[in-house]
Protein backbone atom coordinates (compact mmCIF):
# COMPACT_ATOMS: atom_id res chain seq x y z
CA UNK A 1 0.00 0.00 0.00
CA UNK A 2 2.92 2.43 0.81
CA UNK A 3 4.67 1.61 -2.27
CA UNK A 4 1.33 2.42 -4.73
CA UNK A 5 1.39 5.76 -2.96
CA UNK A 6 4.62 6.72 -3.40
CA UNK A 7 4.53 5.84 -7.16
CA UNK A 8 1.11 7.97 -7.50
CA UNK A 9 3.03 11.16 -5.47
CA UNK A 10 5.86 10.32 -7.98
CA UNK A 11 3.26 10.32 -10.81
CA UNK A 12 1.85 13.79 -9.59
CA UNK A 13 4.79 15.11 -9.60
CA UNK A 14 5.39 14.51 -12.90
CA UNK A 15 2.40 16.40 -14.06
CA UNK A 16 4.19 19.45 -12.38
CA UNK A 17 7.14 19.60 -15.32
CA UNK A 18 6.66 22.39 -18.51
CA UNK A 19 5.05 20.26 -21.27
CA UNK A 20 7.82 20.09 -23.64
CA UNK A 21 9.71 18.15 -21.24
CA UNK A 22 6.53 15.76 -20.60
CA UNK A 23 6.50 15.39 -24.32
CA UNK A 24 9.72 14.37 -24.64
CA UNK A 25 10.72 12.62 -21.55
CA UNK A 26 7.73 11.91 -19.87
CA UNK A 27 6.71 8.42 -21.16
CA UNK A 28 10.10 7.45 -20.56
CA UNK A 29 10.60 8.49 -16.93
CA UNK A 30 6.96 7.68 -16.51
CA UNK A 31 7.77 3.75 -17.21
CA UNK A 32 10.76 3.72 -15.09
CA UNK A 33 8.50 4.89 -12.18
CA UNK A 34 6.19 2.09 -12.78
CA UNK A 35 8.88 -0.52 -13.24
CA UNK A 36 11.10 0.38 -10.30
CA UNK A 37 10.75 0.94 -6.55
CA UNK A 38 9.81 4.49 -5.66
CA UNK A 39 11.22 5.87 -2.75
CA UNK A 40 10.79 9.29 -0.74
CA UNK A 41 14.01 10.51 -2.51
CA UNK A 42 12.61 9.26 -5.64
CA UNK A 43 10.30 11.81 -4.96
CA UNK A 44 12.40 14.45 -4.06
CA UNK A 45 14.24 14.15 -7.09
CA UNK A 46 11.89 14.47 -9.15
CA UNK A 47 10.24 17.44 -7.17
CA UNK A 48 13.67 19.26 -7.49
CA UNK A 49 14.11 18.34 -11.69
CA UNK A 50 10.69 20.41 -11.86
CA UNK A 51 11.89 22.83 -10.48
CA UNK A 52 15.28 22.74 -12.77
CA UNK A 53 13.52 22.10 -15.51
CA UNK A 54 11.50 25.62 -15.53
CA UNK A 55 14.35 27.25 -14.82
CA UNK A 56 15.75 26.14 -17.80
CA UNK A 57 12.81 25.47 -19.75
CA UNK A 58 14.46 27.29 -23.00
CA UNK A 59 16.80 24.71 -22.69
CA UNK A 60 14.79 21.64 -23.15
CA UNK A 61 15.14 20.29 -26.76
CA UNK A 62 12.00 21.61 -29.03
CA UNK A 63 10.72 23.97 -26.22
CA UNK A 64 9.21 27.30 -27.42
CA UNK A 65 9.65 30.55 -25.61
CA UNK A 66 7.77 30.61 -22.29
CA UNK A 67 4.31 31.74 -23.33
CA UNK A 68 4.27 33.93 -20.04
CA UNK A 69 7.31 35.25 -18.29
CA UNK A 70 5.95 36.10 -15.13
CA UNK A 71 8.57 38.44 -12.85
CA UNK A 72 9.78 37.49 -9.31
CA UNK A 73 7.92 40.40 -7.75
CA UNK A 74 4.17 39.21 -8.97
CA UNK A 75 5.58 35.27 -8.76
CA UNK A 76 6.40 35.54 -4.94
CA UNK A 77 3.07 36.39 -4.06
CA UNK A 78 1.29 34.32 -6.19
CA UNK A 79 3.59 30.84 -4.96
CA UNK A 80 3.10 32.24 -0.89
CA UNK A 81 -0.90 32.58 -1.86
CA UNK A 82 -0.30 29.00 -2.98
CA UNK A 83 1.41 27.56 -0.09
CA UNK A 84 -1.46 29.36 2.27
CA UNK A 85 -4.16 27.62 -0.10
CA UNK A 86 -2.24 23.91 0.17
CA UNK A 87 -2.11 24.19 3.28
CA UNK A 88 -6.45 25.38 3.77
CA UNK A 89 -7.86 22.73 2.77
CA UNK A 90 -5.19 21.03 0.97
CA UNK A 91 -3.08 19.62 3.37
CA UNK A 92 -5.47 20.09 6.47
CA UNK A 93 -6.07 15.98 5.96
CA UNK A 94 -7.35 15.57 9.68
CA UNK A 95 -7.43 11.60 9.45
CA UNK A 96 -3.65 11.88 7.42
CA UNK A 97 -2.18 14.16 9.65
CA UNK A 98 -3.47 12.51 12.54
CA UNK A 99 -2.80 8.88 11.13
CA UNK A 100 0.19 9.73 9.96
CA UNK A 101 1.58 10.53 13.34
CA UNK A 102 0.00 7.86 15.12
CA UNK A 103 1.37 5.44 12.94
CA UNK A 104 5.11 7.35 12.98
CA UNK A 105 4.93 7.37 16.66
CA UNK A 106 4.27 4.00 17.08
CA UNK A 107 7.61 3.45 15.44
CA UNK A 108 9.70 4.87 18.88
CA UNK A 109 11.01 8.19 19.86
CA UNK A 110 12.46 9.13 16.53
CA UNK A 111 8.79 10.56 15.38
CA UNK A 112 9.00 13.03 18.28
CA UNK A 113 13.12 13.86 17.20
CA UNK A 114 11.81 14.25 13.65
CA UNK A 115 9.09 16.83 14.63
CA UNK A 116 10.70 18.48 16.73
CA UNK A 117 13.94 19.16 14.09
CA UNK A 118 11.66 20.08 11.55
CA UNK A 119 10.04 23.01 14.05
CA UNK A 120 13.56 24.64 14.89
CA UNK A 121 14.85 24.03 11.61
CA UNK A 122 11.53 26.01 10.08
CA UNK A 123 12.53 28.28 13.18
CA UNK A 124 15.99 29.23 12.49
CA UNK A 125 15.59 29.63 9.14
CA UNK A 126 13.00 32.41 10.08
CA UNK A 127 15.44 34.03 11.68
CA UNK A 128 17.99 33.91 9.71
CA UNK A 129 15.99 35.27 7.06
CA UNK A 130 14.76 38.33 9.12
CA UNK A 131 18.47 38.95 10.68
CA UNK A 132 20.00 39.06 6.89
CA UNK A 133 19.02 42.48 6.60
CA UNK A 134 20.10 44.16 9.85
CA UNK A 135 23.73 44.60 8.42
CA UNK A 136 22.33 46.02 5.54
CA UNK A 137 20.27 48.30 7.43
CA UNK A 138 22.42 49.46 10.00
CA UNK A 139 25.07 50.31 6.91
CA UNK A 140 21.84 52.33 5.34
CA UNK A 141 21.00 54.17 7.97
CA UNK A 142 24.47 55.45 8.30
CA UNK A 143 25.16 56.15 4.85
CA UNK A 144 22.11 58.40 5.38
CA UNK A 145 24.46 61.07 7.31
CA UNK A 146 27.86 60.63 5.47
CA UNK A 147 28.18 63.41 2.92
CA UNK A 148 31.02 61.56 1.53
CA UNK A 149 28.60 59.13 0.35
CA UNK A 150 27.00 60.82 -2.72
CA UNK A 151 23.68 61.83 -2.97
CA UNK A 152 22.36 58.79 -4.80
CA UNK A 153 24.07 56.57 -2.15
CA UNK A 154 22.39 58.48 0.38
CA UNK A 155 18.96 58.11 -1.46
CA UNK A 156 19.13 54.50 -1.47
CA UNK A 157 20.32 54.05 2.22
CA UNK A 158 17.12 56.41 2.85
CA UNK A 159 15.10 53.97 0.80
CA UNK A 160 16.09 50.94 2.76
CA UNK A 161 15.58 52.35 6.25
CA UNK A 162 11.90 53.55 5.06
CA UNK A 163 10.72 50.84 3.76
CA UNK A 164 11.80 48.57 6.01
CA UNK A 165 9.15 49.51 8.55
CA UNK A 166 6.68 49.38 6.02
CA UNK A 167 7.86 45.24 5.69
CA UNK A 168 8.17 44.78 9.54
CA UNK A 169 4.42 44.88 9.76
CA UNK A 170 3.33 41.64 7.56
CA UNK A 171 6.75 39.77 8.75
CA UNK A 172 5.69 40.55 12.61
CA UNK A 173 2.32 39.16 11.72
CA UNK A 174 3.65 36.14 9.70
CA UNK A 175 6.12 35.44 12.81
CA UNK A 176 3.71 36.05 15.52
CA UNK A 177 1.19 33.56 13.51
CA UNK A 178 4.44 30.95 13.41
CA UNK A 179 4.87 31.44 17.89
CA UNK A 180 0.96 31.13 18.33
CA UNK A 181 0.71 28.04 16.72
CA UNK A 182 3.83 26.85 17.23
CA UNK A 183 4.18 27.17 20.88
CA UNK A 184 0.89 27.63 22.31
CA UNK A 185 -2.12 24.67 21.93
CA UNK A 186 -4.66 26.73 20.30
CA UNK A 187 -6.35 23.48 18.39
CA UNK A 188 -4.79 24.52 14.98
CA UNK A 189 -2.89 23.08 13.01
CA UNK A 190 -3.84 19.53 13.66
CA UNK A 191 -1.72 17.30 15.49
CA UNK A 192 1.90 17.30 16.26
CA UNK A 193 2.56 16.42 12.18
CA UNK A 194 0.36 19.90 11.58
CA UNK A 195 2.58 21.80 14.03
CA UNK A 196 5.89 20.25 12.70
CA UNK A 197 5.15 21.21 9.17
CA UNK A 198 3.44 24.37 9.34
CA UNK A 199 6.80 26.68 9.30
CA UNK A 200 7.42 25.57 5.89
CA UNK A 201 4.27 27.41 4.73
CA UNK A 202 5.46 30.29 6.59
CA UNK A 203 8.89 30.83 6.00
CA UNK A 204 9.14 31.63 2.45
CA UNK A 205 6.65 33.92 3.10
CA UNK A 206 8.87 35.85 5.35
CA UNK A 207 11.67 35.62 3.03
CA UNK A 208 10.41 37.61 0.23
CA UNK A 209 8.93 40.51 2.14
CA UNK A 210 12.46 41.07 3.51
CA UNK A 211 13.53 40.54 -0.76
CA UNK A 212 12.75 44.28 -1.53
CA UNK A 213 15.72 45.85 0.73
CA UNK A 214 18.74 44.16 -0.50
CA UNK A 215 16.87 44.75 -4.01
CA UNK A 216 16.67 48.31 -3.15
CA UNK A 217 20.33 48.38 -1.56
CA UNK A 218 21.77 46.73 -4.66
CA UNK A 219 21.21 50.44 -6.74
CA UNK A 220 24.48 51.67 -5.17
CA UNK A 221 27.91 49.87 -5.14
CA UNK A 222 28.88 51.47 -1.95
CA UNK A 223 26.07 48.96 0.21
CA UNK A 224 26.90 45.66 -2.57
CA UNK A 225 29.11 43.89 0.45
CA UNK A 226 25.74 43.75 2.73
CA UNK A 227 23.78 42.85 -0.23
CA UNK A 228 26.26 40.28 -0.96
CA UNK A 229 25.78 39.25 2.87
CA UNK A 230 22.03 38.97 2.98
CA UNK A 231 21.98 37.06 0.18
CA UNK A 232 24.09 34.52 1.88
CA UNK A 233 22.19 34.09 4.73
CA UNK A 234 19.25 34.37 3.09
CA UNK A 235 20.41 30.92 1.02
CA UNK A 236 21.42 29.37 4.70
CA UNK A 237 17.43 29.87 5.48
CA UNK A 238 16.58 28.19 2.34
CA UNK A 239 18.70 25.29 3.13
CA UNK A 240 17.27 25.39 6.82
CA UNK A 241 13.79 25.31 4.99
CA UNK A 242 14.63 22.11 2.93
CA UNK A 243 16.02 20.10 6.36
CA UNK A 244 12.53 20.91 7.52
CA UNK A 245 10.88 19.69 5.00
CA UNK A 246 13.21 16.37 4.63
CA UNK A 247 12.14 16.03 8.94
CA UNK A 248 8.89 16.36 7.77
CA UNK A 249 9.00 13.66 4.98
CA UNK A 250 10.71 11.45 6.96
CA UNK A 251 7.70 11.75 9.09
CA UNK A 252 4.80 11.19 6.64
CA UNK A 253 7.46 8.19 5.28
CA UNK A 254 6.99 6.54 8.42
CA UNK A 255 3.44 6.81 8.67
CA UNK A 256 2.55 6.34 5.09
CA UNK A 257 -0.09 3.79 5.20
CA UNK A 258 -2.09 6.45 7.03
CA UNK A 259 -2.25 8.84 4.20
CA UNK A 260 -4.19 9.62 1.39
CA UNK A 261 -2.95 9.69 -2.18
CA UNK A 262 -4.77 13.64 -1.63
CA UNK A 263 -2.71 14.23 0.89
CA UNK A 264 0.62 13.03 -0.73
CA UNK A 265 -0.09 15.11 -3.58
CA UNK A 266 -0.63 17.75 -1.89
CA UNK A 267 3.00 17.65 0.42
CA UNK A 268 4.80 17.12 -2.81
CA UNK A 269 3.39 20.45 -4.23
CA UNK A 270 3.80 21.86 -0.92
CA UNK A 271 7.34 20.88 -0.86
CA UNK A 272 7.87 21.68 -4.20
CA UNK A 273 6.51 25.56 -3.70
CA UNK A 274 8.28 26.50 -0.09
CA UNK A 275 11.57 25.07 -1.81
CA UNK A 276 11.04 26.83 -4.91
CA UNK A 277 10.01 30.07 -3.29
CA UNK A 278 12.63 30.17 -0.56
CA UNK A 279 15.54 29.39 -3.32
CA UNK A 280 13.86 31.86 -5.89
CA UNK A 281 13.95 34.58 -3.07
CA UNK A 282 18.13 33.63 -1.87
CA UNK A 283 19.03 33.70 -6.11
CA UNK A 284 17.68 36.90 -6.30
CA UNK A 285 19.14 38.48 -3.64
CA UNK A 286 22.72 36.87 -4.56
CA UNK A 287 22.18 38.03 -7.98
CA UNK A 288 21.35 41.65 -6.72
CA UNK A 289 24.88 42.74 -5.98
CA UNK A 290 26.20 41.86 -10.23
CA UNK A 291 24.96 45.21 -10.88
CA UNK A 292 26.65 47.22 -7.89
CA UNK A 293 29.51 45.28 -8.57
CA UNK A 294 29.86 46.61 -12.49
CA UNK A 295 29.14 49.89 -11.04
CA UNK A 296 32.32 49.64 -9.22
CA UNK A 297 34.71 48.40 -11.65
CA UNK A 298 33.48 51.21 -13.77
CA UNK A 299 34.04 54.03 -10.85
Amino acid sequence: MGAGMMRAAAKAVLGLYPKAWRERYGAEVGDLVASRPVRLRTVFDLAGGAADAWFHHRRIPGAGPVPLRIPLALLLPIAGYALLSLWNPGVRDVPSLNGVWAQAAGLGSIAESLARNATWMFIAAGATGVLAVVPLLLTAFSTMWRSAAGSRTRRVGRGVVMTAPILAVPVWMFCALFYQLTFNDVGFPVGPLGLAMFGGFVVPIVLSLVLPLPSIAAKVSALTPDVRACGNLLAVAAIMNGLGWLAVSALVVMGLPKASPGFLVAMAASVLVSMGMATAVARSALRQSRPALSELSLA
